[in-house]
């Protein structure tokens, strides 16, 4: 289908994204996207670079992070979209959350080595423009020889079970979701299926979120089929929240992840206009 007008989920080399904020924003005008939402992981850092391009282009680029939480059996992402100016105390905490991510990496690093695979921490930041993390160990080992692909990295060796896996300090969703929305975010439980729940325990899950302050569901993407979209659809008009479109742009050759791709049906007039109406502004 054609790109959608508004893709609140996209990621730079703020974070793992392959474009710098700048080039992405490029890129969302070649594809017709006017509301693009950068929502790199634990990290703002590439929000005035993408917002400057933006105003050039005639691109709107909301303020946004995407924040894991502590979730046993699957994982849990959150989408937070921030008001303009974003809260000095909101980006303080950001800057903590990315030196927690930097000092996992560090540690993964240094048990990589005593398991006797060459590399180093300096092969790990020539990986990163931006916030460091486990994707940049992973493309580290990668450039070594050590690994053949991301998968493969965390596969073997930087994954759950794995030699070099580290446990990260991820909070508990229903913390994060209070955090931003005190900050005055408007937070989205991105791609529903990662839970690894459904029927009544994703039902159940939800109903808890929305009682710390979720206030949307992102229903639409170009990796959730018609039939996965009509029940995140109905989930959220259950529970009182929010649909959101979002491609998890991350580089181009991702076929299913296309900028502005929010798949089949992807999201209706009406609640589009919905969600732009509760969407925090941007400069």
């Amino acid at each position: 289908m054609p790109p959608s007008t508004v893709d609140l989920h996209s990621h730079s080399t703020a974070s793992d994204g392959r474009l710098a904020p700048a080039e992405l924003v490029a890129l969302a005008a070649t594809e017709g996207v006017e509301v693009l939402g950068l929502t790199d992981h634990d990290t703002l850092a590439g929000v005035p670079e993408a917002q400057a391009a933006g105003r050039g282009l005639g691109v709107r680029v909301i303020a946004g992070i995407e924040i894991s939480g502590r979730w046993p059996d699957g994982q849990c992402h959150l989408l937070a979209w921030l008001p303009a100016p974003v809260p000095e105390a909101f980006l303080a905490w950001t800057r903590e959350r990315s030196a927690d991510r930097e000092e996992r990496a560090r540690q993964m690093v240094a048990r990589l080595q005593e398991a006797g695979i060459a590399i180093d921490w300096e092969d790990v930041a020539r990986e990163a423009r931006g916030n460091i993390g486990r994707p940049h160990v992973a493309d580290a080992l990668i450039a070594r020889g050590a690994a053949t692909d991301r998968g493969d990295a965390f596969t073997r060796l930087v994954g759950q079970g794995c030699p070099a896996y580290i446990p990260s300090g991820k909070l508990e969703p229903e913390e994060a979701i209070g955090i931003a929305v005190r900050h005055g975010a408007l937070v989205s439980l991105a791609h529903p299926y990662s839970l690894g729940l459904d029927g009544d325990d994703l039902d159940r899950a939800i109903a808890r979120f929305a009682a710390a302050g979720l206030g949307a569901l992102e229903a639409h993407r170009g990796d959730q089929g018609p039939a996965q979209q009509a029940a995140y659809a109905a989930l959220a008009r259950r529970h009182g929240l929010l649909v959101t479109p979002g491609s998890d742009f991350h580089h181009a050759g991702r076929a299913e992840r296309t900028l502005g791709d929010d798949g089949e049906p992807g999201i209706a007039p009406a609640d589009l206009e919905r969600l732009l109406s509760r969407l925090p502004g941007a400069p």
